[in-house]
């Protein structure tokens, strides 16, 4: 057996863009297909998919108070001292109340819709036709599909008979009438129309979804408001509504609490105004009866400390009055859907607060009530949280009326202190002053509800909208879907990825060997040669006539064999492989010719006794080979069968197939076949049966000099690869080296590397060879089916 193989000689390439490149190329035509395909798709999404516009305004939010009074606690009570939360703006301006008010406005409730062969058209402003409701169920969808059959008739939902424009349609929904407007029928494409009607609450659900708010940055009070249609004039039209309906609902809710702050006051100035006339009659009559009676100098020092006291108790009484007027204002039914007042005087942070929450509360609940009924379920959870707020004031107000009280029983303790140590201040003075002090109370709130008033009628006359629009929405909306450039982007990403996505399916689902790579990067096994694809049916490819590719490949082989057999004279080649129809018989055949045209007396034993195929190959048919050899005494040289067209070449073929193939080649006369061989042929080619399937080659290694084992591209496993270097490892074969088989021409990588030759491309190497084999068919060939 050989000595360890020296594959200095041959160098490894590593995996290099060009590899990739070489291993992928044949795809690339399916791949340019696939983009081709999927962009002819995108051009037809383009085609056919309605466009759609969105146009835009902006408008600027003013951070201020509705309105204010100058007094900041009756601002407080009546919700007129708050800034403008930006973040809450945005959220009413894409309410479900805010775009009720739009889609009422510009009717979008009925839409009007030209039915295309491909796509429909959405008629805004230019519909020929006008649908009027002459009664309709709240909730009722209405569709009516319309075929203008002329300027007088036309075909209700595929009736047989046509209906004159203007007359009554009665159904379940409603009683109805459809009528022409202005426009030709012939500028439209098509002659049929769908009319839908919606109730206003499910039109406004439709359009929310294409409303967008948000902020121009974060430093200042503008919104970006815009809107997407596939109509230019409907985009614009919807923008501009909802920025002035926005201005006008802001208008209303500042005057509601104007007008509910002023109904307050007027009632509490008509009581204040009878209670103190009847206290200045009191008054009246008491100087008429006592014909004004002065007061005594030495009373004064008494009347100084009364009268200081008697201010607190005026104070404190006044807020029990304000508080009073507070429970009844609060208790009485015809206020039951009014805001409450607060801090008219009463200084009290505990009622503050309880009292700007009902008063948010009932805003939000008389905003609601304008789109919805008093049985929404909304409203519902309003009152029954207002009624506990209520009571929640309710018990504040008591609460504070007791602390009242308790300071009120202290100052009239000390005022009546005071008043026993005035025991000369004559009564009818101390009359005088109680009833002074009352007029002075009623008086003073009469004078201050008097000036609130006027000062919340001038507020509420001024009121301006808490926004002002920066910029109106134009009919030079944008497209913003679908934009060509990224829809043929997505299709041909589409396209790539498609194809990429089975080509790396294929190349992970496949287990057979590919590429010259796939052997080098799991066996250090030197390549000693590749051999393409043949085209021609013969099995025995490499003559003297032949200058084909495949012919200067197999001496390529034979190169390459006598570096690995430099050390014998006469050497033996074992051929071998991994199982049947990798072409070992193919290369034995081929190689062995190719010595024999050097000139080399080449013998080719046939050795794969269980599935010969050599001898069946060149047309040779005996009952006599190998197999009478090794169990008879026949003479070798009457065995010997010389091969057609290619002198120097000859073969022993296998004979009749014994029944026991592996122990035949432990007969003694294996020696002395092998012996007379290598005395009487210059080179012996062994073909032996496959090493992955019997373990022939492994008892005929013995007698070889070097061992070709073939692998076949698209054929062979790649966990072949792991077992060829085992045994190359173990060294249980002398001299391996690989040849590869069935290398495809074109499309793969690894073809002709390595060996001086291969490198040209096109006629500077169909010139070198011979031309005389079929030529490959071009790809738009393959595609198309061209000649």
């Amino acid at each position: 057996m050989g000595t360890s193989i020296d594959n200095s000689y041959i160098k490894k390439d590593e995996f290099s863009p060009k590899e990739l490149i070489f291993r992928y190329v044949k795809y690339i035509p399916w791949v340019i297909l696939s983009v081709l395909v999927f962009s002819i798709l995108g051009f037809i999404n383009l085609r056919y998919t309605p466009k759609i516009y969105s146009a835009k305004g902006q408008i600027i939010i003013k951070n201020e108070a509705s309105f204010s009074t100058g007094d900041e606690k009756f601002n407080s009570m009546f919700m007129m001292e708050d800034g403008t939360n930006l973040n809450n703006e945005m959220i009413i301006l894409r309410s479900t109340s805010m775009v009720q008010r739009v889609v009422k406005e510009l009717g979008l409730e009925t839409m009007y819709t030209e039915v295309g062969k491909v796509r429909s058209t959405l008629l805004y402003r230019t519909s020929p036709l006008k649908l009027e409701t002459l009664s309709r169920n709240d909730s009722a969808y209405v569709y009516f599909s319309v075929v203008v059959v002329d300027s007088l008739h036309y075909i209700l939902n595929e009736e047989e008979k046509p209906r004159l424009f203007g007359s009554v349609i009665e159904n379940n929904n409603g009683v109805f009438k459809i009528s022409r407007t202005w426009g030709k029928i012939s500028d439209f494409n098509n002659r049929e129309f769908i009319i839908e009607s919606l109730p206003a609450d499910i039109a406004t659900e439709r359009v929310i979804p294409s409303i967008y708010v948000q902020k121009t940055n974060d430093y200042s009070n503008i919104l970006d408001i815009s809107f997407s249609s596939t109509d230019k004039d409907l985009a614009a039209d919807f923008i501009n509504s909802l920025m002035r309906q926005y201005g006008e609902s802001t208008i209303e809710d500042k005057n509601t609490i104007a007008k509910n702050t002023i109904q307050f006051i007027n009632d509490r100035v008509d009581s204040l105004q009878s209670e103190l006339f009847g206290v200045e009659n009191k008054l009246q009559r008491f100087a008429e009866s006592n014909k004004g009676i002065a007061l005594e100098s030495q009373a004064q020092l008494y009347v100084a400390g009364i009268s200081d006291l008697d201010t607190k108790i005026n104070e404190v009484s006044v807020k029990k009055k304000i508080l009073e007027w507070l429970r009844s204002y609060i208790q009485s039914e015809k206020n039951r859907e009014n805001t409450v007042p607060v801090n008219l005087g009463v200084d009290e942070p505990s009622m503050a607060p309880l009292i700007t929450a009902y008063n948010e509360m009932m805003v939000q609940k008389a905003a609601l009530l304008k789109t919805t009924t008093i049985n929404n379920p909304k409203v519902v959870e309003m009152t029954v949280s207002l009624e506990k707020m209520k009571a929640d004031i309710s018990e504040a107000l008591n609460s504070v009326e007791k602390s009242y009280n308790i300071s009120l029983t202290q100052l009239q303790q000390r005022y009546a202190e005071t008043e026993r140590k005035a025991v000369g201040v004559p009564g009818k003075t101390r009359q005088q002053l109680n009833i002074e002090r009352q007029q002075n109370i009623k008086e003073g709130l009469y004078l201050l509800l008097l000036s609130k008033k006027e000062e919340v009628a001038i507020g509420a006359a001024a009121v301006l909208p808490n926004s002002r629009i920066l910029e109106q929405a134009t009919e030079r909306a944008k497209i913003v879907a679908p934009i060509a450039s990224s829809v043929y982007m997505k299709f041909i990403l589409l396209g790539l990825a498609i194809p990429i996505a089975i080509i790396a399916l294929i190349e992970f689902l496949n287990d057979k060997i590919s590429v010259r790579n796939d052997i080098e990067k799991q066996t250090n096994v030197p390549i000693a040669g590749e051999v393409g694809r043949s085209v021609d049916a013969a099995s025995l490819v490499v003559t003297k006539q032949n200058r084909s590719f495949i012919t200067e490949q197999f001496r390529a082989i034979r190169t390459n064999m006598t570096y690995l057999a430099a050390k014998s004279k006469r050497p033996v080649i074992l051929v071998t492989s991994s199982m049947s129809g990798e072409g070992k018989s193919f290369v034995s055949t081929n190689v062995g010719a190719a010595f024999a045209l050097a000139g080399k007396k080449t013998l080719i034993l046939e050795f794969d006794i269980r599935k010969p195929k050599v001898a069946a190959n060149l047309g040779i048919s005996t009952r006599k080979g190998l197999s009478s050899f090794l169990i008879t005494n026949e003479d070798p040289d009457d065995l010997v069968y010389s091969i057609e067209n290619v002198d120097n070449l000859f073969m022993i073929p296998c004979g009749l197939i014994p029944p026991n193939p592996s122990e035949m080649l432990l007969l003694p006369r294996m020696e002395e076949l092998f012996d007379w061989a290598k005395s009487n042929y210059d080179v012996v080619i062994i073909d032996s049966a496959p090493i992955g399937v019997v373990s022939d080659a492994i008892t005929l290694g013995k007698y070889a000099d070097v061992t070709l084992y073939i692998v076949r591209m698209g054929y062979t496993l790649k966990r072949v690869m792991e077992f060829i270097e085992k045994l190359y490892q173990e060294r249980r074969l002398p001299n391996m080296a690989v040849v590869v088989n069935d290398v495809a021409t074109k499309g793969s990588y690894g073809y002709g590397y390595g060996y001086g030759y291969g490198y040209g491309s096109g006629s500077s190497v169909k010139d070198y060879f011979d031309n005389t084999a079929p030529k490959k068919k071009s790809i738009f060939s393959r595609f198309f089916g061209t000649k």
